[in-house]
């Protein structure tokens, strides 16, 4: 492409991937669209990480490296924002993929339907499972933020990454620093439903490293976080009066703290302060106002039958994402 495209940033945190790193970086210097800053973040990783960003940066000029001490993934990430020059910025863990042309096919999707923000499908692999590209995907929706709010968890995900951003939108965002679950919702809900149009385009060109040893992979306590996230994300929409978004949300929430039960029980954890604070913010949200009956029925129902609740909502969200697509 031409380079007076505009500039896109690519925010890229580092730690503890030399494992990933090259394929990674690879995957965004072949990008079609060329016109990039990709800004490798070294979160004081203690590997061969930093030397290899550095090598990188000496071997093509779009690459900068940021090196700080390690603050984890959102204060890389926040890192990145403070020193971005792109109109427009995109998210890349380092140890994923991209597909050769996805920074130029999301960029082609918001000029030509006029939005500020993008995203594409999103598709794990592993050693195991190779990374499929689906070129002959659907066209491209285009989506409301609110219809992207109801549908956020199952659908159009929580992630930064796979998603391009109009610099104006982002730039007085931030991610919350020390949240170890629930930090990738808590920044990009607000964008997402601020927004009039977001251009879906129907297609994997994302590709997520399955890997069982990460921080999602195994539960600890730490993942509690997460209610946090939607603690924040409840009380928003109710403020916004956002009904329908209000009781999805709340319905998401309630799931959420089922799972966790379960997954502490199956665990062997035995935390009497966290299951205390799970027994209290469930009996407090089964007394929210703005709940639909449905709503009300369904955690009666749920406080019952946990695991029932659980399996047919969760196969719920996954007829939703076959219906919408989704990230």
């Amino acid at each position: 492409m031409p380079q007076e495209q505009p500039l896109i940033s690519v925010i890229v945190p580092v730690y503890k991937v030399e494992a990933y790193l090259d394929p990674c970086v690879e995957s965004i210097i072949n990008q079609t669209y060329r016109n990039l800053e990709i800004i490798l973040v070294d979160d004081g990783s203690p590997d061969r990480c930093p030397e290899m960003c550095d090598a990188w940066a000496a071997k093509d000029s779009r690459i900068k490296v940021v090196h700080k001490e390690n603050g984890g993934a959102s204060d890389a990430r926040n890192a990145g924002l403070d020193v971005f020059l792109g109109d427009y910025v995109t998210f890349i863990d380092a140890d994923d993929l991209v597909a050769s042309d996805m920074v130029e096919v999301l960029f082609k999707g918001c000029v030509d339907n006029g939005a500020d923000v993008s995203m594409c499908a999103l598709q794990n692999f592993s050693e195991r499972i190779p990374c499929l590209d689906g070129r002959s995907a659907s066209p491209e929706k285009i989506l409301s933020g609110r219809f992207v709010g109801i549908h956020f968890f199952c659908c159009y995900g929580p992630n930064p990454v796979s998603k391009l951003f109009k610099r104006s939108v982002v730039q007085e965002s931030r991610f919350i620093v020390g949240r170890k679950m629930g930090e990738d919702a808590a920044f990009t809900y607000p964008i997402l439903y601020a927004q009039d149009k977001i251009c879906f385009v129907q297609r994997s060109m994302y590709f997520y490293r399955s890997n069982p040893s990460s921080a999602t992979g195994m539960y600890s306590l730490m993942q509690l976080d997460e209610l946090d996230t939607l603690q924040e994300m409840l009380a928003f929409y109710e403020e916004k009066k956002e009904s329908k978004i209000y009781n999805a949300m709340a319905l998401e929430y309630f799931a959420r703290i089922l799972a966790h039960e379960s997954k502490m029980k199956k665990s062997g954890i035995q935390d009497a302060c966290a299951q205390e604070r799970l027994r209290q913010e469930k009996m407090a949200l089964m007394k929210k106002g703005g709940l639909t009956l449905a709503n009300r029925l369904l955690f009666c129902f749920g406080n019952r039958f946990s695991g029932v609740f659980r399996k047919l909502f969760f196969q719920n969200q996954a007829r939703c994402k076959r219906m919408y697509g989704g990230c």
